[in-house]
């Protein structure tokens, strides 16, 4: 009877662990010109291209789980942890993490 309570529980429980995260948001569009530039000041070898790949893994890759989050619902600070750690859970490799991170605080600027 207990096994049988502690698994309905969990969908419920799970559901509202993902309503801690961050409020849902659309894909940021495009960073380009200014913010593009801002972003090459903080990483040097980060281009438009670059940071299109940062988002195209945000687009396919944050959405496989949960909705989009809100780009700027989240203070720059907590990106890193949150990517490092959404990042393992989406399978993302150390670099394709650094663009997703790059991407959102690249978008984050541009507001």
């Amino acid at each position: 009877m207990r096994t049988t309570l502690l698994w309905a529980l969990v969908p419920t429980l799970a559901a509202a662990a993902a309503c801690g995260y961050p409020k849902g948001g659309a894909v940021p569009p495009p960073v380009t010109g200014e913010a593009a530039s801002v972003a090459a000041k903080k990483w040097p070898d980060a281009t438009e291209a670059s940071l299109g790949e940062g988002r195209a893994l945000f687009a396919s890759k944050c959405n496989a789980c949960h909705e989009h989050p809100d780009v700027n619902a989240v203070a720059a600070a907590k990106w890193p942890e949150i990517v490092k750690e959404m990042g393992e859970k989406a399978k993302l490799d150390a670099k394709q993490s650094e663009l997703v991170l790059r991407f959102v605080l690249a978008a984050q600027s541009s507001r």
